[in-house]
C-alpha cells in the first residue's frame, strides 16, 4: 500500500527546509526513547543547528514515508542535505570516526578528558 501522498510531500518539503532534519521519538528537551536522546546527545556535541520532528503523533503512517522515501522504516533517523545518513548506531559511528563532523562542514568536538588517576 502506498504511502499518504499528501504526508510524503509535507516530509519532503520539511527535508528540503532543513539542512539537518531528526525524525525522533518526542522532542530534543524530553525525547521519548534512549535511541533519540543519544543521537540528539551527538548533535548537540556537534553544535549545529537541526530541525527535530516528533514521529510519535503519526508513527505508522511516517513509517509508509520514510520506507518510501530512503528505504527506512525505525526511528530515530537523520538527514542532512535531504538524504538519510542513518539511524542512531551509524550517526554514533560516523560521530566516533570525524564522518559526522565532515558531513555537517563542523569542527570535530574534543573528547572529554578522562578523569586524572590520584
Amino acid at each position: 500500500m502506498p504511502a499518504n501522498p499528501e504526508l510524503k510531500q509535507k516530509v519532503e518539503e520539511v527535508l528540503h527546509e532543513n539542512r539537518v532534519l531528526l525524525f525522533m521519538k518526542g522532542t530534543p528537551e524530553m525525547p521519548r526513547c534512549g535511541f533519540s536522546m543519544r543521537l540528539v546527545g551527538v548533535l548537540e556535541q556537534m553544535r549545529t543547528e537541526y530541525g527535530a520532528i516528533d514521529v510519535l503523533p503519526i508513527l505508522d503512517p511516517l513509517r509508509e514515508v520514510t520506507g518510501e522515501i530512503s528505504d527506512w522504516r525505525t526511528f530515530p533517523q537523520l538527514y542532512v542535505n535531504g538524504e538519510l545518513v542513518g539511524g542512531c548506531d551509524i550517526v554514533e559511528e560516523m560521530f566516533e570516526s570525524g564522518e559526522l563532523a565532515e558531513l555537517l562542514g563542523v569542527q570535530q568536538p574534543e573528547a572529554p578528558a578522562a578523569p586524572s588517576q590520584t
